[in-house]
């Protein structure tokens, strides 16, 4: 097996943090936020590959060889709190994906749900002192209570 040295940029989402990512990398800071280093094929922001290689980018690998990279590794640096996203199983995902692109919504449509045919499983790790999380969701009564009193919020001053 060969390892490759792989490099990717900062996605400069509004909630990131200015210089965090670069410090952990010991990099010199960008001007900017820096939210999120992805590193993995993801199409929106492969990973360069600093080696040589054929090929200029973890995605072109993928697209050349058929073989797909088993993770995308996303390091966050938030300023403001964020919500993770709950992600399919691989199954769903599957057919989540087959079902839009037969549908034919545009991959890149505000309103598609699966843009790729692959589950995201997550993990966090945190890297400094101070995160915080909270993990999980209400129960279904709750949420139905909250919905149904949004539909019918009863008499005024009730």
């Amino acid at each position: 097996m060969t390892l490759l040295r792989i490099d990717n940029r900062c996605m400069p989402y509004d909630w990131g943090s200015p210089g965090r990512i670069s410090a952990l990398l010991g990099r010199p800071g960008v001007a900017g936020r820096e939210a999120e280093l992805w590193l993995g094929a993801h199409p929106k922001a492969p990973s360069r590959i600093l080696d040589d290689s054929r090929w200029s980018d973890v995605h072109e690998w993928e697209q050349s060889t058929g073989s797909h990279l088993q993770f995308l590794l996303k390091i966050l640096a938030a300023d403001r709190p964020l919500s993770l996203q709950a992600h399919p199983s691989a199954a769903e995902a599957e057919v989540g994906f087959s079902r839009e692109e037969a549908a034919g919504i545009p991959i890149d449509a505000a309103h598609r749900n699966y843009r790729d045919p692959r589950p995201k499983p997550e993990m966090i790790v945190a890297l400094e002192d101070g995160f915080q999380a909270l993990c999980g969701f209400q129960e279904t009564a709750q949420i139905l209570g909250i919905v149904d009193a949004v539909i019918d919020p009863g008499p005024p001053g009730a």
